[in-house]
């Protein structure tokens, strides 16, 4: 993973041990250095740790970011994590099941991933 992706996952994992369940992109951006919410560098970074995350046979640990104002994650996510739910009702419940199961699994996250 690129430098950015295992800082994202060292941060987004000490949130969750911490007890907090969602970080918004413009936290996460702010937290993780001088970036832009809506910067590529940061999503693709986000995409980057969704598909280790899966290769790992995680739960995919972006589920906690999600768009203020909204409570979910933004339209790209969607795409990486569950390219399979071509409806929003389908995302959504995707979206649901994989946040229940990060917040259910925080002890199976590695202390780094590769």
């Amino acid at each position: 993973m690129s430098p950015l992706a295992q800082k994202l996952y060292r941060h987004l994992k000490k949130r969750l041990v911490a007890g907090h369940p969602s970080i918004t992109y413009r936290q996460l951006a702010t937290s993780c250095g001088d970036l832009h919410p809506r910067s590529p560098a940061l999503h693709a970074a986000l995409g980057e740790l969704t598909n280790a995350c899966r290769h790992a046979k995680l739960p995919v640990l972006p589920a906690i970011v999600w768009r203020s104002g909204l409570d979910r994650p933004s339209t790209g996510y969607y795409k990486v994590a569950h390219p399979r739910a071509h409806t929003d009702e389908a995302r959504i419940s995707a979206w649901q099941r994989e946040h229940a199961k990060v917040l259910a699994e925080i002890e199976s996250f590695p202390a780094q991933l590769e």
